[in-house]
């Protein structure tokens, strides 16, 4: 399952943690900005290519 996660504090950053775990894709975004979510990045793993928008989405 794909989820998206808004926000990587105590609470988004640990369910991350558990989705990742239970093998499912999960995307981060914050307000901070991508830098400061590297470190919990590199924590969860290898990352695969980010999704690309379809045309037709509904």
């Amino acid at each position: 399952m794909r989820l998206g996660i808004i926000g990587t504090g105590r609470i988004g950053s640990t369910l991350a943690r558990i989705l990742v775990a239970a093998d499912h894709e999960v995307v981060l975004a914050n307000s901070r900005g991508p830098r400061s979510i590297g470190p919990l990045l590199a924590e969860l793993g290898p990352a695969r290519p980010p999704p690309r928008p379809r045309s037709g989405w509904r």
